[in-house]
């Protein structure tokens, strides 16, 4: 192994165990009360290391989400019915409900969403993050490939619209009681096979009046 690689691997291990640190910290203590001596004291490093690896603390949380839901993605790819006796759009459909799921079952992302929303908000509001690129990038290929075998309808929705439907599932939540959750994410998979499956009407002329809501 020449220098520059054994670099990239120590860089990389490094960089893992800041993730690491910063993981077991948000679970521990939540963001607001994570410190960067906290994270750089569980990963063996200085503070002035951490600061040069993340640039910030609130880098580090992002890019510790977005490892959490890189990991996620293959996950639930894994567990999809296989390709050889399901459908691309089953499989897609299947995606996006246990994607929901996966969501709201991680503790490490419904932390940061409850105590320091305003870290995420420009993600939901503003502008697609890694994490949500990565989403969409699955939802992208599961898509084509039930396209290719022709269960998904030329019609059907586009990925960035799934998307945003299995993120408002996902963030509605907290609205729901009991097992109406899981019951909602079934129910997603179902509208989006449905809706997979025979495609989506033209789209009807606006209405001349303009609609008023109370």
């Amino acid at each position: 192994m020449d220098a520059h690689s054994h670099r990239s691997s120590s860089v990389i291990a490094r960089d893992e165990a800041i993730l690491d640190a910063v993981s077991a910290g948000l679970r521990r203590y939540g963001p607001r009360k994570l410190t960067a001596q906290d994270v750089a004291d569980t990963a063996g490093i200085s503070r002035m290391t951490l600061y040069r690896a993340m640039g910030s603390m609130d880098n580090a949380i992002l890019l510790t989400l977005t490892r959490e839901f890189t990991r996620a993605v293959a996950g639930l790819r894994a567990a999809l019915p296989p390709i050889e006796t399901s459908s691309g759009a089953a499989r897609l459909a299947a995606f996006l409900g246990t994607g929901a799921e996966a969501f709201v079952a991680s503790d490490l992302i419904t932390c940061v969403l409850a105590e320091q929303p305003e870290l995420i908000e420009p993600y939901l509001s503003g502008r697609l993050g890694r994490s949500q690129e990565l989403v969409l990038e699955a939802i992208e290929e599961l898509r084509q490939e039930g396209l290719g075998d022709g269960s998904i309808a030329a019609a059907a929705p586009t990925s960035l619209t799934l998307l945003l439907l299995v993120r408002g599932v996902a963030l509605g939540a907290p609205l729901l009681q009991g097992d109406a959750f899981a019951r909602a994410a079934k129910e997603l998979s179902g509208i989006a096979l449905a809706a997979l499956s025979v495609g989506l009407p033209a789209a009807e002329a606006p209405p001349t009046t303009p609609v008023t809501i109370a």
